[in-house]
């Protein structure tokens, strides 16, 4: 024998998106995105990473005002990591009751002005449904919708 064990080799373990908010609230190292590797960097996603900090009530408004714009991941994290004090968080994530039945139509348009799939969309739709209902109003005007059409699919 040669001193090596056979059979384990270690792996390292794969970033999952609570790592990268881990980052951003409890760790905020300003070298985190140019170190971690292009295969963890898939598993961040703007928009759960916006809806995860969201579930804290102080951070809703800031948040809100983040995720209108269109940032880089790398940009996205720096942004929070200079805003967001340094404290480990807990995040409790608010699950939806029940599956809300949104018109497809209504769907379609909140999909295209967030870029995004169907079902991406009914996910935003409920979390502003819940949290800002104004706001998916405006944006759903902002496409011509007629209000009486926009009135009857927020009910």
């Amino acid at each position: 024998m040669n001193g090596k064990k056979s059979g384990n080799q270690s792996s390292v373990k794969k970033k999952s998106l609570f790592d990268h908010v881990n980052q951003i609230t409890g760790v905020q190292n300003p070298n985190y995105w140019d170190e971690v590797s292009d295969e963890d960097k898939k598993s961040w996603s703007n928009y759960m990473v916006h809806r995860f900090l969201s579930m804290k009530m102080e951070w809703i408004g800031f948040v809100n005002q983040v995720q209108k714009y269109t940032l880089k991941p790398k940009d996205l994290y720096k942004l929070y990591v200079d805003v967001i004090p340094k404290k480990k968080q807990w995040l409790r994530y608010v699950k939806k009751k029940k599956e809300m039945d949104f018109p497809k139509e209504m769907l379609e348009v909140v999909g295209r002005y967030f870029e995004v799939g169907l079902q991406e969309a009914q996910e935003m739709v409920e979390l502003y449904y819940t949290i800002n209902k104004d706001e998916l109003r405006s944006i759903l005007e902002m496409y011509g919708n007629d209000k009486k059409e926009i009135n009857k699919w927020l009910k």
